[in-house]
């Protein structure tokens, strides 16, 4: 799944500072049989956080929010179709030691790639609380789990 992939040394407890604008470029995302351009207005940010090691619990490396970001996905097709979502939530990222992984854990509203080099391609809009693993089942539902509404963007926008 994806998300960023650099990491950086922190010292310190979070910062907070003021959401930046989005890059306005398309990005294309691979859906099973089709392509999807996405375009996000608004503004994010990216908070890096350093806490003490508890090797019993995910470590937290980072927090994501969707300050007032707005994503509109459309299809790549004869008849295309598109969505838009207002994606205003929260992903923290932490690492497990054992067994090593990386944790997602999303708040609010949040889209997921799964990329086609984990099998079968998906765009997963998640409202509310879920959970899922880097290395962790790719599906159903972009293996997330938990009591929030997961929403299959690939299916919603299919030919």
């Amino acid at each position: 799944m994806l998300s960023p992939s650099d990491f950086f040394a922190a010292t310190g407890s979070a910062v907070a500072a003021p959401p930046t604008p989005n890059d306005p470029s398309t990005l294309q995302f691979e859906c099973p049989g089709f392509t999807v351009n996405a375009q996000a207005t608004g503004s994010s940010k990216l908070i890096f956080q350093l806490h003490h090691i508890n090797e019993s619990k995910p470590y937290v490396l980072w927090t994501e929010t969707g300050a007032a970001t707005t994503v509109t996905y459309t299809s790549v097709t004869p008849t295309p179709k598109s969505v838009t979502y207002p994606l205003n939530g929260t992903r923290r990222t932490a690492v497990s030691f054992d067994p090593f992984d990386f944790v997602y854990k999303a708040t609010g509203w949040n889209v997921m790639y799964v990329p086609p080099s984990y099998g079968t391609p998906g765009l997963f809009l998640s409202v509310g609380q879920v959970t899922w693993t880097q290395f962790g089942p790719a599906y159903p539902s972009g293996g997330m789990t938990g009591p929030g509404k997961i929403t299959d963007i690939c299916q919603v926008l299919a030919p």
